[in-house]
């Protein structure tokens, strides 16, 4: 049957096409940008050729035929089916996933039954190279940011005292190695319990029972979920408490604040305020930003509480805690230089490209901040061996100088800062691909899994911290292999793809968010928007270590895709989410 006897005519194709043209111009933004970082993975520079042409062709039908499936699930997912039978019965029966504790647990359980096997295989715990820095700190031992006799702020404080007090209590186990798995398994109930919150809530926005147990299947099975959970890594500690945070944030817009009307409801949220911003270093700026867009769409006599909340976070995290708790435990704050990642890059490659036709003076300046052999030492995928790990803060008075030259650079040399730019955010850009070069590795652009870690004696000064054992590396190896091998496959390298599961579906849940005319309620998605925006300011992506920064975003996908398929009228409600009802019941059943 065509478009015309379905009653749809001319008018209505032209309307049709027109409504698209967003839909066309993303999907060319997205192509033409996928081009350039496939150049410069293959190239190492900016180089435009008929590859540059058809590779942004593909990758823009590609993303159009993403929205397109996207749009299709959705449909499908909302849809309930008429006939479910005797056996969908008392399946829906048993996981009514109403909100209430039972379902909670339930579902909580499942989970973690699918992730048995991956928390046997990663005993005693998956350290990565960051977590060793921290408990070579808490055990007062020479490291990449101290000499052993503070901490630093480079990684979260609260992060370290956590691990570390896992890594103590295991001596009262008999070894430091049994503390760190039992981080490694209460990890993982936080992860799984936070996620079951995510599947409940949305049963309780009104979402189909379809794309519940969808949900509940991906975070289940999904392999790279459970062994980042329960990884001994800052992120994993940030991730239950920022999707907590994150469903407040949603349910205050949704209540319009009557959620936190009762004392004890905005307690919990200002601790969930805190504890985002204790276990990540960008996660004060994530719980700022989500707290002012909710003070716009709040009753007004609610919007005092939002903003003590917001004021109290930000003279404890701005004041009382750098200047008076670290002072008193003697811990130092992370240098500057984390911040200015990008821009040391940039340099980096101006010095590199263009220094002999460089201002004396400027090169001076940059000299000055970042060494004589700044030039042999820039990598265009990541800005540690620039920007280092430390920070000299003699070298505070010539940041303004620097960034003067910076400026003066950009202008004189747009396209090599551009370069840099995007050589260090390539995997929210860039689809895997095959064809020239060596240097085309497709595990810089999919999620491989880290189960090497989980060799303890791999750690700088194991014996000293009281580490002893190798883990399951006979079966860690073989298992990680086959993992990283899989996700390289052809289609199933797109299922893995970082770009795919951060940019393109950010794009699609805000596309299809506008597309309903929902723009006066964007605040739904400011959790998901906020965390978007500071993907933007990685200091490496195509490393495994991109993979942390990447995670956020997948386990707040399925909570983005829940929102998309609630019915209209819960936009537009005012009772509490929070609010436990008496006696839970499923509409659907």
């Amino acid at each position: 049957m065509g478009i015309d006897e379905l009653g749809i005519g001319k008018r209505g194709k032209k309307r049709l096409l027109v409504g698209r043209i967003p839909l066309i111009m993303l999907a060319l933004f997205c192509g033409f940008m996928a081009s350039l970082v496939d150049t410069i993975r293959i190239y190492q520079c900016l180089f435009f050729s008929w590859r540059c042409v058809w590779f942004t062709v593909l990758s823009a039908c590609l993303f159009f035929a993403f929205v397109l499936l996207g749009e299709r699930l959705v449909a499908w997912f909302m849809a309930e089916p008429q006939n479910v039978g005797t056996v969908g019965l008392k399946l829906r029966a048993r996981f009514s996933l109403a909100w209430n504790w039972k379902q909670c647990l339930l579902v909580t359980s499942v989970i973690q039954l699918c992730w048995m096997p991956y928390l046997w295989l990663s005993y005693p715990g998956v350290l990565w190279y960051d977590t060793g820095q921290q408990l070579m700190q808490w055990f007062h031992l020479p490291n990449t940011f101290t000499d052993g006799s503070h901490w630093s702020d480079h990684h979260p404080v609260f992060d370290t005292f956590f691990i570390g007090a896992f890594a103590e209590l295991g001596k009262m186990f008999g070894s430091v190695d049994r503390g760190l798995f039992l981080c490694s398994i209460v990890l993982s109930v936080l992860s799984a319990a936070s996620f079951a919150t995510i599947i409940l809530y949305c049963r309780r926005l009104g979402t189909g029972w379809r794309l519940d147990i969808a949900q509940m299947l991906f975070f289940a099975l999904f392999p790279v979920l459970p062994i980042f959970s329960m990884s001994l890594v800052k992120d994993s500690i940030f991730m239950p408490f920022f999707i907590w945070f994150a469903i407040f944030c949603i349910e205050i817009v949704h209540s319009h604040g009557l959620c936190i009307r009762r004392p004890a409801t905005l307690v919990l949220f200002f601790i969930l305020f805190l504890l985002v911003c204790l276990t990540k270093k960008t996660g004060l700026y994530i719980a700022v930003i989500c707290c002012f867009a909710v003070l716009f769409v709040v009753i007004r006599k609610y919007r005092l509480r939002i903003a003590a909340v917001l004021l109290m976070g930000m003279v404890i995290f701005e004041l009382f805690i750098p200047k008076v708790v670290f002072p008193a435990n003697n811990i130092q704050e992370g240098g500057k230089q984390e911040m200015l990642a990008i821009p040391f890059q940039q340099s980096a490659l101006e010095i590199k490209r263009h220094g002999k036709d460089m201002d004396k003076h400027d090169v001076d300046v940059i000299y000055t901040l970042l060494g004589k052999d700044v030039a042999s030492r820039y990598q265009w995928w990541a800005s540690d061996n620039v920007k280092g790990y430390t920070w000299d803060r003699s070298k505070d008075p010539m940041l303004g100088e620097y960034a003067r030259v910076w400026v003066r650079g950009l202008i004189k040399y747009p396209q090599t800062y551009v370069e840099a730019y995007l050589a260090l955010q390539e995997s929210w850009l860039g689809i895997p691909s095959y064809g020239e070069g060596e240097n085309n590795n497709l595990a810089e652009l999919t999620l491989p899994v880290f189960l090497t870690g989980s060799d303890h004696m791999l750690v700088a000064n194991a014996d000293q911290m009281g580490f002893k054992m190798h883990g399951r590396q006979a079966y860690v190896q073989y298992v990680e292999k086959q993992i990283n091998k899989f996700e390289q496959l052809p289609v199933f390298n797109l299922l893995f793809s970082r770009a795919i599961w951060t940019t393109w579906m950010f794009l699609f849940v805000v596309y299809e968010w506008c597309r309903n005319h929902r723009m006066r309620d964007i605040a739904w998605l400011m959790p998901y928007i906020a965390t978007f925006l500071f993907l933007w300011i990685s200091p490496a992506t195509v490393t495994v270590e991109g993979v942390r920064y990447t995670m956020p975003m997948i386990v707040l996908a399925p909570l983005m895709w829940g929102l998309l398929a609630m019915p209209r009228t819960h936009s537009e409600e005012n009772d509490s989410t929070f609010a436990m009802p008496q006696k839970p019941a499923d509409r659907h059943v």
